[in-house]
């Protein structure tokens, strides 16, 4: 099983298009990494059949970095594209937007899995409505069964989704509901190895912490390191919890909450406040010690 970090960011990347704070200064100074918005691609050595994990408004940009995910021009003289199916974890922007450019699809058949909430808020804007209906397919399967023998997801990953704590959208109301949010346990069926995708989540309760222990590697939330870093920097007045989000540093956060576990956890989704994305500072060197690590654009892991 292969992933690839196609975006790393939160909502508006690295830097963002109406912010200076230090981060977005060091990106347009040159000292730090471009990043865009969160997305992963998933796929397997031997298929050419890739399933995106979220669907970031960058994604057009994000396709022309990964060639594997570029179009191809079949013996027919048509094209194609090896992107199966997309795989969402919530109706947030940042990870359903990209789905208002990937519409020019010719006669591509995608598979749009998500939970009924999801599926019920994005449709509701006319640009990501056409997805639900054919020829594509917008499934709210939480077994994630195959919709035929060339689908990736049942083939060759067994894929469980399950709801994790969230919240929908600001746009949706920012309603605490069951299923607002989503993580997918992701098992390749030759290697047995096993992934968790969970970018989102505003806390982790029993059954995401096994998923997390059961993972060989886990690309978790790391919107945000403490709660109120947006109020003092003066970029927003919320805190991360009122946004749905766990902040990794704070007493009770994820570096606390994952203590002794022995995962590879990969820390994506990251707020252009966040002092993470700086190597240098304090709360990227705490990360570091505890073993846990920091995605960036273009990083590939293979479980």
């Amino acid at each position: 099983m292969i992933l690839r970090v196609l975006g790393s960011a939160a909502g508006g990347g690295v830097p963002q298009w109406n912010c200076a704070c230090p981060n977005c200064s060091a990106v347009r100074e040159g000292r730090a990494p471009r990043r865009t918005q969160s997305c992963a691609a998933l796929g397997s050595e031997g298929s050419s059949a890739w399933t995106l994990l979220n669907c970031s408004p960058d994604i057009a940009l994000q396709i022309e970095e990964f060639p594997p995910l570029q179009a191809r021009r079949r013996s027919d003289g048509q094209h194609d594209t090896p992107i199966s199916g997309i795989l969402l974890t919530d109706a947030n922007v940042d990870h359903v937007g990209g789905l208002a450019v990937m519409r020019q699809d010719g006669s591509h058949r995608f598979t749009v899995r998500s939970s009924e909430s999801v599926r019920a808020i994005a449709t509701v804007q006319p640009a990501f409505a056409p997805f639900a209906l054919p020829p594509h397919r917008w499934l709210c399967d939480r077994r994630c069964a195959p919709v035929n023998e060339e689908d990736p997801i049942g083939n060759l990953f067994d894929v469980r989704a399950f709801s994790v704590p969230g919240l929908t959208p600001g746009y949706a109301g920012r309603a605490r509901i069951e299923d607002a949010v989503f993580a997918y346990d992701i098992r390749d069926r030759r290697s047995g190895g096993r992934l968790l995708f969970a970018p989102v989540y505003e806390g982790i309760d029993d059954e995401l912490f096994a998923a997390i222990s059961r993972a060989d590697v886990a690309l978790l939330d790391g919107s945000f390191y403490t709660d109120d870093e947006m109020r003092s920097a003066g970029l927003m007045n919320k805190n991360a919890r009122d946004l749905g989000h766990l902040p990794v540093g704070d007493s009770g956060g994820t570096l606390d909450r994952l203590e002794g576990i022995r995962t590879r956890v990969i820390f994506t989704h990251l707020n252009n406040s966040n002092p993470m994305l700086d190597p240098a500072s304090e709360a990227a060197q705490r990360v570091g010690e505890r073993g846990f690590e920091i995605a960036y654009d273009g990083l590939e892991v293979v479980v």
